[in-house]
């Protein structure tokens, strides 16, 4: 199931979404599947986003760390999450440009030579001492090599400095340049001993040191976060997409004027699911239990402990009166009035 989720919001389909998830939650009564999934859609997104899109990722990557740290789970913010997803994908689908890691290294290299090819790139020796936990051991085969890159990625960076947002083609190229270098620098061989990831020389955790030593903020440390969580070496595959979109986060760390943000249209949508999020899981809940009786047959609702987010969850329903507050409403006439809206959510 966990893999039709994936597929369903990478087709841009809030509606299946949602209810796929909200199945995951009742059968498996855990959120383990949906956290990976959703980083994984993380860096799915990472492998296409733009710089006029990317203010969209960071704010769901911030989305997904709460989500995941936060020992409650809130549907309301599952079902968002989902929504702001599926808009990415829906927009890539309907505009769809080339993904990052699906280049030859062979065209890839020939992209980057002119960067890798430039000798006079260097650090200085303050440089140097910045990146001390970064770069490996003098005496170590790369470490040349690591200083080249370092001094490519900032030099790459610094080339924005006097570009106007309005001149957003420039910038979007210089991101896709620099995105290009950190692909091919990750499907490279290459490897580093770093201090900054001493147990593992794989060259993702060397680039994660550059990009964490130049950029202190809530933007890298949210995507770092989700790339590190209950990391095991077989997630590197399907998580580098996060690391493809640090090229571009690192633009608009210079440029926020060139992403706005969620648009009208797409606000709405949100605003919309987040609207009816207890009437949708409401509809669902009671869809899923009624297909899957034996599951459910044995739940008391009385002893449901409010404390306990997934029984919580699971055994209380909640309804609303039309004031917000809880009580005895018609359950048909709230039925009828999701069913109703969830006609009209569609992106």
């Amino acid at each position: 199931m966990d893999n039709e989720l994936f597929t369903s919001i990478c087709n841009g389909d809030i509606q299946n979404s949602i209810m796929l998830s909200t199945k995951i939650i009742f059968l498996h009564e855990t959120i383990d599947i949906l956290e990976n999934v959703f980083i994984n859609i993380c860096a799915y997104i990472g492998s296409f986003i733009s710089l006029y899109d990317i203010s969209k990722l960071t704010d769901i990557y911030s989305s997904l760390k709460n989500i995941i740290e936060n020992e409650k789970l809130v549907i309301k913010d599952i079902y968002v999450i989902i929504s702001k997803m599926c808009i990415l994908c829906d927009i890539y689908n309907k505009h769809p440009n080339a993904k990052c890691g699906n280049m030859s290294i062979k065209v890839l290299k020939d992209k980057i030579s002119a960067q890798f090819n430039n000798y006079d790139l260097k650090l200085s020796h303050n440089g140097i001492m910045r990146f001390d936990g970064i770069l490996p051991p003098h005496d170590h085969e790369n470490y040349g090599l690591a200083i080249k890159i370092i001094s490519i990625i900032i030099k790459t960076i610094k080339s924005t400095d006097d570009i106007s947002v309005d001149d957003g083609d420039t910038l979007v190229d210089i991101s896709n340049k620099l995105r290009h270098i950190i692909d091919y620098i990750l499907r490279s061989k290459y490897k580093f001993e770093t201090k900054f990831y001493s147990n593992d020389n794989d060259n993702a955790w060397f680039l994660w040191g550059v990009f964490c030593v130049l950029y202190k903020n809530d933007i890298f440390n949210d995507a770092f976060w989700l790339y590190n969580y209950e990391y095991k070496k077989k997630y590197r595959s399907k998580r580098v997409g996060i690391l493809w979109s640090l090229p571009i986060i690192s633009i608009y760390s210079h440029k926020y004027d060139i992403s706005k943000g969620w648009n009208s249209k797409e606000a709405i949508v949100i605003a919309k699911i987040e609207e009816i999020s207890i009437n949708l899981y409401n509809e669902l809940r009671r869809k899923i239990i009624k297909e899957n009786p034996d599951m459910f047959e044995k739940k008391d609702v009385a002893s449901a402990d409010k404390y306990d987010g997934l029984k919580y969850i699971i055994n209380y329903v909640p309804v609303l009166n039309s004031d917000g507050s809880a009580g005895s409403s018609s359950v048909s006439q709230m039925n009828s009035k999701v069913k109703e809206e969830i006609r009209h959510i569609s992106y």
